[in-house]
């Protein structure tokens, strides 16, 4: 049999009916025994597939040229992933380390943010750690405005280092009131594209699409993994596995409590903080089953340094629960109607870590 190419696959259809039969095959994700067996989260599992999709395409497709790069956002607010936070505006970036790379920009007024550089792996949970800068460290001119240069060899000024194998950025812009502070307005250009243009082959679009499902494939099935470590622990909060959330592309700023709750309607889980280290910020958020934030645009799902209300001794009182719980627990994190998923908190910034998020389980007529 001759072999045919990615243009013959493109004039007959070929690879598009590959690309449908790729992703129906990744719909069986959502079918995995360990999903909760009910409606609810089967629907929100399909919903979270085709959010990985679009996520997928815009990295493998649509964002792909490293020598035309452009920042988009894997995670957004309708697309989520690994207990996004919702404190965070995402960007993400497709880069070569064999080029060098201008980023540029204005500061805002975002409360913190930070780009590092990845390499790529055969694990899907694993991101190499290539080089990392954040605005501590950064030089802005009188006018808020900044330029760094991201290369394999040091530069003066603001530097971001990669490696040959870096293959993307990460950006995290942390707010502390989401809906007062304006997001840094990010760019980036290469400075020594050896291409005319960014015009997409065959082989590209091929790629792009095998790209998407995998990224659906393993992401799904990661997500369902790391669900399964987190239940060991339901309704606590302990320090993570630090080594395996920066693998998977953590800030190496953040300190992670990543967890599962479950609850009854009339249950809440009481989260206390008293020994709150110094730091940037820290949050509290909570996600379903799929690891997605829940809908931090109209309801508050989470809660951080900056929104929480503070005891007289400089504790902060969390009550999650799907009743508000009423006037004298301000710090209310609404399950909306979910009765289980993920949830993690972070300090960042912090040079001491207590060994968990301290909480436990009462019945909200309990409640101290």
């Amino acid at each position: 049999m001759t072999d045919q190419t990615a243009a013959d696959r493109m004039m007959s259809g070929q690879a598009w009916d590959e690309f449908c039969d790729a992703l129906k095959e990744a719909g069986k994700i959502v079918q995995r025994p360990e999903v909760p067996n009910d409606p609810f989260n089967k629907a929100l599992g399909y919903r979270f597939l085709t959010a990985l999709l679009r996520g997928g395409l815009e990295s493998t497709m649509h964002f792909a040229d490293a020598q035309f790069p452009g920042f988009f956002r894997l995670a957004d607010e309708t697309k989520k992933l690994l207990n996004d936070n919702p404190d965070n505006y995402y960007q993400n970036c497709v880069i070569d380390g064999r080029f060098d790379y201008r980023i540029y920009g204005h500061r805002g007024t975002v409360n913190w943010f930070s780009l590092g550089t990845k390499g790529s792996s055969d694990d899907v949970a694993v991101m190499v750690d290539t080089g990392y800068i954040d605005s501590r460290n950064m030089t802005f001119n009188p006018d808020g405005s900044f330029e760094i240069i991201a290369s394999a060899t040091k530069k003066p000024g603001n530097w971001l280092p990669m490696a040959p194998t870096s293959r993307s950025i990460v950006v995290r812009q942390t707010f502390g009131d989401r809906k007062t502070e304006k997001i840094a307005d990010i760019q980036i250009a290469c400075l020594n594209p050896q291409k005319p243009n960014n015009n997409a082959t065959p082989e590209d679009v091929e790629r792009g699409l095998k790209g998407a499902v995998g990224f659906v494939r393993n992401i799904g099935n990661m997500t369902i993994a790391w669900e399964e470590l987190y239940r060991k622990h339901i309704n606590q909060l302990p320090s993570d596995d630090q080594e395996r959330c920066q693998r998977a592309g953590g800030d190496a700023a953040i300190h992670y409590y990543q967890s599962y709750w479950k609850l009854k309607g009339d249950e809440c889980m009481f989260v206390t903080l008293d020994d709150i280290p110094e730091c940037q910020t820290w949050n509290l958020q909570l996600s379903n089953y799929w690891m997605e934030s829940l809908e931090y645009r109209f309801f508050k799902v989470s809660v951080n340094k900056h929104t929480a209300h503070y005891e007289p001794d400089g504790s902060v009182k969390i009550v999650i629960s799907e009743r508000d719980p009423g006037p004298k627990y301000p710090n209310w994190l609404n399950t909306l109607g979910h009765g289980e998923g993920g949830m993690l908190g972070r300090y960042v910034g912090a040079k001491v870590f207590p060994p968990e998020m301290k909480s436990k389980v009462v019945k909200l007529s309990e409640l101290p």
